[in-house]
């Protein structure tokens, strides 16, 4: 359901606490009490209800919920578990849309009770077992916690509540402040894909931070992930590790994580500490971080904490070397130096305010510096906060990340705190600095994985899909066959498995371009720098996931590379794939004796494997081990596959291309082919893009624009199917001189609110195509997509001189309505 009904949960105007009471320990006495010293009361109204009393802290309290004044937007249930499923009813009947379930309810039956009875009303449910929430900007604290958000800029969302106590009693000792405080609970109804929906679009949230147990709806997750992180930062905290897949299951999660463009962190410190660089991050190139200190063993301190992330430290150009000599400061050693320890700036113990501004000037404006940290020691000479002052304006400015630590107690409190106060990240010490700069890179990494734009798989065409299903059914037919003539005997083997025998795993191996060795091939196995292992795996949450890592006989002993493999969600791309094996060591064994062309088929072969797992659903289990690069193709020594029952295809934690919808239609004398939009149509949508006319581009976004940035470009081609869909009309290129290919004539989009309920759409056709009927037959084929997944309207915005899309859309049977704005009218085409 998602959003639905969310505004009534986290910004009530009213609030009914069901079980109110005035008797000590009680979970109603103490929710009544937060609500009251909250402040809410000045904002919305509070109303008790318990039948044992007529006031209750000096407010009017109710016998039932039926003799309340009014619905309340949100009620607060904190009576025994077998009243609940009755109360939500009485609820929603009277027109309450949220409530917050505070008591543990046990057991499947009961929780189910409790979903049939907000169902009719579409009423939400917070818990059970969630001890609330906090919004503190409208002074609403919703919950039972003896302790008190303060009001911020993060939004925080946990399913313990135990965890949120903690992070909420550490958080006020920081001075860290939240814009939402939520606790899920058993998380029935409401869960982090709905929260990280709603937060999205908060403009009152900056960064979001979720502490996760488990999850449930992976692909909700993935899709609402993915959306909040292209807006905002999200960081991810996850207690506890799942076994339930080997040791594969942590790396599944690192993945889903990766995917979506959020970052993961392994402690509740580590929450902080991120939120404290990514929050006020800037814009970043690289990952070179200059070093300023006046000690030279913070800077080996800090160089350690660098050499662990394997992040290498700036290299500081003769210019800034130059400058810095004139000013009489010192580096360590040559510019050839290695470790931040050696090219950090160490300054003299009794070093004048003036030098240190020196010195954070000349590496601010070093073209070979992409941030700078700053880490002083508390000495009698220099007073902290003097430094402090002098440096602030100068970080304020600069367009340069910045983090610094003032190492000491009350001698560079007020250092820390000036800098706290200027919006500039500051550490209790150098590794948690350089911590938040290895948050900063990695989450950069993540974002620009999210952003980048992926090529084609080369060298390939598209497998030969019928054929391999054909080859599937055929062998689960034939084990089918198998037991019905032999059902005693093999009544227990393989439970319904199939492994598939060495020629057919080799002919369905051969359909996505994987060949099996031949004698002549495995003989080299000896002659290869590195032989590597791609499986797959079944995830519990996040359904089928692709394996990469150390193969041969390697990976089943207990050395370093044994554990050296990464994960990958379905499906895969040719730069989703490389970012897999490049996190692995084993990629610089292979990149120290394989061609570049071995490389790329690696990289290939993870890409057809997951093609695999999208397009067979029957696929259980493929073990391909070693796996060696030859002459720039791929064989497997050894491969074991296994068939089973198919799995549902909503398995997949992302939605795969739709290739179901592709059709071939006629128009202009000839074929066209409607399809949904790929990555890989990048660089084909931008030669689209340059073939519009100037007036054609202003009427579809309403600016001028000479060229997609690559941010734009990504957002553009890189859809999540489950949310949103564009539809191109595409043909083969008739100019030769554009390198064959196909081009792009038109394009219709629709982005889709997580209920499902309306989508906004925009369309814009080649400007030399127009007037030729493509536009309707686009629309058409959009109107068609959303009214089979029961989208209840089309909405859009346009502006007013743009009369063909008015006329289209009342040609659909839809209306032109005015708008809020001057200029522009308001599209609408109801589906259902």
């Amino acid at each position: 359901m998602s959003i639905k009904h969310l505004d009534r949960l986290l910004a009530p105007r009213s609030v009914a606490v069901i079980g109110a009471s005035n008797k000590p320990h009680r979970v109603g006495t103490r929710v009544l009490a937060n609500l009251a010293a909250g402040g809410f009361v000045m904002t919305g109204a509070i109303w008790p209800v318990n039948p044992k009393y007529t006031e209750l802290r000096g407010m009017a309290c109710y016998p039932r919920a039926a003799a309340l004044p009014e619905a309340p937007d949100l009620a607060i249930i904190c009576t025994p578990a077998a009243t609940i499923a009755g109360l939500i009813e009485e609820l929603g009947a009277r027109g309450t849309r949220a409530v917050i379930v505070m008591t543990e309810v046990s057991g499947r039956a009961q929780r189910q009770a409790l979903l049939a009875a907000a169902q009719p009303y579409q009423l939400r449910i917070l818990g059970p077992g969630s001890i609330g929430l906090q919004a503190p900007a409208v002074g609403l604290d919703a919950s039972f916690s003896h302790l008190r958000a303060g009001a911020g800029k993060l939004a925080f969302v946990s399913q313990s509540g135990a965890l949120a106590g903690a992070v909420l009693d550490w958080a006020g000792q920081r001075g860290i402040g939240f814009s939402q405080f939520v606790t899920l609970g058993d998380n029935v109804d409401i869960d982090f894909g709905d929260l990280l929906d709603y937060l999205a679009a908060d403009a009152a949230t900056e960064a979001i931070l979720l502490c996760v147990e488990d999850l449930r709806s992976a692909r909700k997750f993935m899709s609402a992930g993915r959306l909040a992180a292209r807006a905002k930062p999200v960081i991810v905290f996850k207690s506890g590790v799942r076994q339930d897949l080997d040791d594969g299951a942590d790396l599944v999660f690192d993945a889903a994580i990766r995917r979506a463009g959020m970052l993961r962190v392994h402690s509740t410190e580590d929450l902080f500490d991120a939120v404290e660089t990514l929050v006020r991050r800037r814009p970043q190139q690289g990952e070179r971080l200059a070093v300023l200190t006046n000690g030279a063993g913070l800077a080996v301190i800090a160089a350690d904490a660098l050499a662990a992330g394997e992040i290498r430290p700036a290299p500081l150009s003769g210019v800034t070397r130059k400058r810095l000599g004139q000013q009489g400061m010192a580096i360590a050693v040559n510019a050839g130096a290695h470790s931040a320890a050696d090219s950090a700036i160490n300054l003299p113990a009794d070093a004048p305010v003036e030098l240190y501004v020196a010195a954070a000037e000349a590496l601010l404006a070093d073209d070979q510096t992409d941030a700078l940290l700053l880490l002083h020691a508390p000495t009698p000479m220099v007073a902290a906060d003097a430094i402090a002052q002098a440096l602030a304006p100068l970080f304020q400015a600069t367009g340069r990340n910045v983090l610094t630590c003032w190492l000491g107690g009350a001698s560079a409190a007020r250092g820390r705190r000036q800098f706290a106060d200027a919006g500039l990240a500051t550490f209790d010490t150098p590794e948690t600095a350089v911590h938040g700069f290895l948050y900063m890179a990695q989450y950069r990494r993540n974002q620009a994985l999210l952003m980048e734009v992926p090529a084609g798989v080369p060298g390939t065409a598209a497998p030969p899909r019928a054929a391999a299903r054909s080859l599937v059914k055929a062998a689960l037919a034939a084990h089918r066959e198998e037991q019905e003539k032999n059902k005693e005997q093999n009544k227990e083997k393989n439970k319904g498995t199939v492994i598939l025998s060495d020629d057919e795993a080799r002919s369905l191996l051969a359909a996505y371009g994987i060949a099996l060795a031949t004698p002549q091939q495995a003989a080299l196995a000896g002659h290869t720098p590195a032989a590597v292992r791609i499986e797959i795996g079944i995830d519990r949450v996040f359904g089928p996931v692709v394996f990469f890592g150390q193969g041969g006989p390697a990976a089943d002993v207990s050395s370093g590379l044994a554990a050296d493999r990464t994960a990958g969600l379905p499906p895969l791309n040719m730069v989703l794939a490389r970012d897999m094996v490049g996190r692995t060591r084993i990629a610089r064994l292979l990149a120290q004796g394989q061609t570049a062309a071995d490389a790329e088929a690696l990289v290939r072969t993870l890409v057809q494997v997951a093609d695999m797992l999208t397009d067979l659903p029957e696929l259980a289990q493929l073990d391909l081990n070693p796996v060696l690069a030859i002459g720039g193709a791929v064989v497997a020594l050894g491969a074991r596959l296994q068939l089973a029952a198919p799995r549902s295809r909503r398995t997949l934690a992302i939605r795969p291309y739709p290739q179901e919808l592709e059709q071939t239609v006629a128009w202009g004398g000839g074929e066209i082919v409607l399809r949904p939009i790929r990555p890989e149509d990048a660089a084909q949508h931008q030669a689209f893009f340059h073939a519009l006319d100037a007036d054609d581009v202003r009427l579809r976004f309403f600016t001028a624009m000479r060229e997609l940035p690559p941010s734009q470009l990504a957002r553009l081609t890189q859809i999540d199917y489950d949310r949103a869909m564009a539809f191109i009309a595409t043909r083969p290129n008739p100019v030769a001189a554009a390198g064959g290919g196909a081009e792009t004539l038109g394009v219709v989009r629709a982005v889709i609110d997580p209920a499902n309920q309306s989508a906004e759409f925009a369309i814009i056709i080649r400007s030399d195509l127009k007037g030729q009927g493509l536009g309707y037959i686009l629309f058409g084929k959009l109107v068609d997509y959303l009214r089979s997944r029961g989208t209840a309207e089309i909405v859009g915005d346009a502006l007013a001189e743009n009369l063909g899309v008015q006329k289209m859309v009342r040609h659909f049977g839809g209306v032109v309505l005015p708008h809020q704005e001057a200029g522009m009218v308001r599209l609408q085409l109801p589906l259902q």
